[in-house]
């Protein structure tokens, strides 16, 4: 990443996901591990608190309101969410997650490297296991920022906000 270290501020908003792809370091395979349009968002406030959620493209609700084991298998597996406090140093993006769907990332640091600009968010891991598969990946996840906060309005889709008496 040849660019200029991001401005920590130019980070603060909110981030639609448009890829997640995962690269087997031993194989060279890349893969969309939550299909080729997952849905994401994450949050990043100013006072350096993160929020995320990740869900697979082909996510299938539980046939009951309680999920079946096998069900709950299946959505747990179909999802990333954590949040916690973040921090930008230069081109380095490190999170810190104090409440996960994997309980052991709570109380870890999350290192990644950033490359942003003013509506689009790179980023990429540090070799890690993957936590779908296990194997030794980089992971890298491009975001776009959500049009409430860009200049253009609110997506098409999003319905009219009103005012709650």
């Amino acid at each position: 990443m040849n660019t200029v270290p991001p401005a920590p501020d130019l980070i603060v908003g909110t981030w639609r996901l448009v890829s997640f792809t995962e690269e087997d370091l031993q194989t060279g395979a890349v893969t969309h591990p939550f299909g080729l349009k997952p849905n994401a968002v994450v949050i990043y406030a100013a006072d350096g608190y993160v929020a995320t959620i990740f869900t697979a493209a082909d996510r299938q609700p539980p046939a009951d309101a309680i999920p079946t084991d096998a069900e709950a298998i299946r959505l747990f597996r179909s999802m990333i969410a954590f949040a916690g406090r973040y921090e930008v140093d230069g081109d380095t993006l490190i999170y810190h997650p104090e409440a996960s769907w994997n309980e052991a990332w709570n109380g870890t640091t999350q290192t990644r490297l950033l490359e942003i600009t003013q509506d689009r968010l790179h980023v990429r891991s540090v070799p890690i296991p993957s936590t779908l598969t296990g194997t030794n990946i980089v992971f890298s996840l491009t975001w776009e920022r959500a049009a409430q906060d860009r200049d253009d309005g609110p997506p098409a889709n999003c319905p009219p906000s009103r005012s709650v008496p």
